[in-house]
């Protein structure tokens, strides 16, 4: 998909119409490695690889990566990290400097800091690689991304005084807007097998997942889904649970099926009866994006999503 051709034609760094601005601020390519979105990140001057996570609120790093990141600790400042995996808490560390794709990266805080999580991850290898840590919303959500999974790349724009649909994208879109209930999370109205559910963005997890509150209003107990195959996973926090894969008939974007797109059919999820910060019935997962760009607007509370 050539996004950009006309505007690159035109030799502009950005475009602009009726007060609307969209700047592209940096590409950082994008690996999809047993089901995880890896990015470099750059950490003191060091390349540190993190998992994509838009799930997730705070950025995080491993316990090891803070020693061959340089990683300063705090002495007075810990975070406690609640997640699928349990609760911990650690003191936070503190990079001197942290930039991607050589944009310098701030927290969407009043104080504009840098600090950095220090928790367990489910995963911290991946064919071979050592995964540092995650980038969570805190850092993400001062942009708006353009996640192009069949280009494996991710943009970062900077987007001001925009609404509706102000994408210079030419092939068809999708256009939905998002509730925004805490922390940047951007939560997206969905149909799964006729049933309404609240579903959170998660770019971080690498399946999606029916959650406890989604399972009730679908009518799925453990009794129904007991016979289906059972997989142990880990999120953030230092323990695992077992999900259960199920298969579902239709995955509809909206609230209403109607002039939507073609759905995900017969769609294989994870089931766990878990309860997720913030509130949703499920998250949709990396599965859900593959074979789309999908520009994620932080500005706007807006999700956009074009098949490729």
């Amino acid at each position: 998909m050539r996004l950009w051709t006309f505007f690159l034609a035109l030799l502009l760094p950005a475009w602009a119409w009726a007060g609307c601005v969209v700047q592209p601020r940096a590409t950082v390519g994008l690996q999809d490695i047993e089901g995880m979105w890896l990015v470099p990140v750059m950490v003191n001057g060091i390349e540190g690889t993190f998992i994509l996570d838009t799930g997730a609120a705070r950025s995080v790093v491993t316990r090891q990566a803070t020693q061959h990141l340089n990683l300063a600790r705090d002495q007075w400042v810990g975070t406690t990290m609640s997640g699928v995996g349990g609760v911990e808490r650690l003191p936070n560390a503190n990079p001197q400097s942290l930039t991607f794709g050589g944009v310098k990266l701030v927290r969407r805080t009043l104080s504009h800091d840098t600090s950095l999580t220090v928790g367990t991850l489910p995963h911290t290898q991946a064919a071979g690689r050592i995964v540092d840590g995650l980038l969570g919303r805190d850092f993400l959500s001062v942009f708006d991304l353009v996640v192009d999974l069949p280009g494996h790349r991710v943009e970062l724009m900077t987007v001001t005084g925009c609404a509706g649909r102000f994408l210079p994208w030419r092939e068809p879109y999708v256009a939905m807007a998002a509730e925004n209930p805490m922390d940047s999370a951007l939560v997206l109205p969905v149909m799964l097998d006729g049933v309404r559910l609240r579903a959170l963005l998660d770019t971080g997890a690498g399946s999606s997942l029916v959650a406890a509150p989604g399972m009730s209003k679908l009518g799925l107990n453990l009794t129904a889904i007991a016979n289906d195959p059972a997989q142990e996973v880990g999120g953030l926090g230092p323990r695992t649970v077992i999900v259960r894969r199920h298969r579902f008939a239709a995955l509809w974007l909206g609230s209403d099926p109607a002039g939507q797109r073609a759905p995900w059919v017969a769609p294989v999820l994870w089931v766990a009866p878990v309860r997720l910060v913030p509130i949703v019935d499920m998250v949709l997962g990396v599965d859900w994006f593959r074979g789309k760009q999908v520009w994620i607007s932080f500005a706007t509370k807006q999700v956009f999503v074009a098949e490729r």
